[in-house]
């Protein structure tokens, strides 16, 4: 059996595409599943989302190890989500970093130095996606040409739900492979 922890953005939330398909995923899957919600409070940006994000990552860890002792949880983050990536290495817990913020050296020093399996996904539109940090990793990279911080590629709508049908089968491969 399997278990997520469903992470979302800041003004992305759970209902939003891509963690959509992460819930439906995990759903197929008979997981466990602790979506957070979250009101991201004016300023956080400014003095550092990391403690905000843990907070509330680590209390939906709690939650799933009382409703579910000895299952080790996949995190599913989204963007700000994946300031959770400290605590997941921490934890060496197996993720999916959707849209992670390469751009910041913690986040991808974090995620490189979990023993867990992860899979990253982002777009070549996106300012916070930095490919060479994605590949020095060492994790398994799916990159979306031409998508933006949403994963929707330009052009039309066939283009963006052809990059979610292309995230949608990673997501299932890679929990397939946790259970």
């Amino acid at each position: 059996m399997i278990a997520g922890v469903i992470v979302p953005g800041h003004g992305y939330g759970p209902q939003a595409p891509l963690l959509n398909l992460a819930n439906e995923a995990l759903t197929d899957l008979d997981a466990i599943i602790e979506i957070i919600t979250w009101t991201v409070p004016n300023g956080l940006l400014d003095i550092g989302p990391e403690p905000f994000v843990r907070a509330h990552v680590s209390a939906a860890l709690h939650r799933l190890a009382d409703a579910a002792p000895g299952i080790q949880p996949v995190i599913i983050a989204k963007s700000l989500g994946t300031h959770a990536a400290g605590l997941a290495a921490e934890r060496q817990l197996p993720a999916i970093w959707l849209t992670p913020l390469l751009d910041d050296n913690a986040v991808a020093e974090a995620i490189t130095r979990n023993p867990a399996p992860a899979l990253l996904v982002g777009g070549t539109r996106d300012r916070t996606w930095v490919p060479d940090a994605a590949v020095r990793t060492g994790k398994k990279v799916l990159t979306i040409e031409g998508a933006n911080h949403g994963l929707r590629p330009h052009g039309p709508l066939r283009a963006y739900t052809d990059a979610l049908a292309a995230v949608g089968t990673e997501l299932e491969r890679f929990l397939s492979q946790l259970t």
